[in-house]
């Protein structure tokens, strides 16, 4: 993750010329995994939180759309 910085260049535009770089990546991403360590059932029990979610949804449109 190169980033070439100026003696003259402000720092707020080095940061954010690092921001970038680091956003481009996916880092801020990979560190939040790697800080949390998140077991396997976790995942399993968003994804089928998500999948109920959207299976209510779906419910509930179908009952409205039927009266």
């Amino acid at each position: 993750m190169p980033v070439i910085v100026n003696d003259d260049m402000p720092i707020d535009q080095a940061l954010k010329m690092l921001w970038r770089e680091a956003n481009r990546e996916d880092i801020p991403n990979v560190l939040q995994t790697r800080r949390y360590r998140i077991k396997p059932t976790e995942e399993k029990h968003e994804a089928k939180k998500q999948w109920e979610k959207m299976k209510r949804r779906r419910r509930r449109a179908k009952r409205r759309n039927a009266n």
